[in-house]
């Protein structure tokens, strides 16, 4: 009897045993699980991750060749040769006139109102100046240029007109018959072209003179604001 009682005691120990060892092994194999579910997978990680984590490619940077180098320093100089002002287009001198005498104006220029004549007894414009001088004075050219035509009329007497360069005229009246040169003859500035002659009717209240105007593109210019050489 006692031994029976000793196998019996011996198997609940074993029993026991076996429970206590089962017991811990489940609760090993419990944490495991835990333990893995509260972890997640390196790949679902690297799924989530946030672009500022992710791994940019690098470029390696290509040296330019020298072509591409010249391509580029053209490039760049092109703009600035646009915008480079264009050069301006030289604008006409006008020639530079002189008196074709000296003398006192007996006439002045005006055609903005009308001036007394004493000849005439009259007020009128006047597109020329009248320039005192003795009858046989010398007359010169006021600039060079070519002899356009030579006239004679009971107004103004004879006439001589000489054609300059970018469409500037002067015409020289109340000249003596003789003139010196011809139409179609080039003249220099200060030739003689002429000599003063007697005033005709219609001038005789000024006494003997030479009559002096100039023109632009055939509009009358004061021959105080054209001459620049006295």
């Amino acid at each position: 009897m006692k031994n029976k009682n000793k196998r019996t005691a011996m198997w609940t120990a074993t029993i026991c045993g076996c429970l206590c060892l089962l017991a811990v092994g489940a609760g090993v194999v419990w944490q495991a699980m835990d333990y893995k579910e509260a972890v997640p997978p390196t790949s679902q990680y690297q799924a989530n991750a946030g672009p500022e984590n992710a791994l940019q490619p690098v470029t390696m940077a290509q040296t330019p060749t020298v072509q591409e180098t010249k391509n580029q320093k053209k490039a760049s100089e092109t703009p600035a040769e646009q915008q480079k002002p264009a050069p301006k287009a030289a604008t006409p001198s006008a020639p530079v006139f002189g008196y074709p005498l000296k003398g006192d104006i007996v006439m002045p220029y005006s055609v903005d109102c009308a001036i007394y004549d004493p000849t005439l007894n009259q007020y009128h414009t006047n597109a020329s100046v009248s320039i005192s001088a003795a009858a046989g004075d010398p007359v010169q050219a006021a600039e060079k240029g070519t002899v356009k035509e030579i006239t004679k009329d009971e107004e103004k007497g004879t006439s001589l007109v000489i054609e300059h360069e970018n469409g500037w005229l002067t015409t020289y009246s109340q000249l003596a018959e003789d003139i010196s040169v011809k139409v179609g003859e080039a003249v220099d500035k200060g030739q003689a072209i002429g000599t003063v002659g007697e005033p005709t009717k219609y001038t005789i209240a000024l006494g003997s003179h030479v009559e002096f105007a100039v023109a632009k593109d055939g509009e009358p210019v004061d021959p105080a604001k054209a001459v620049q050489d006295e």
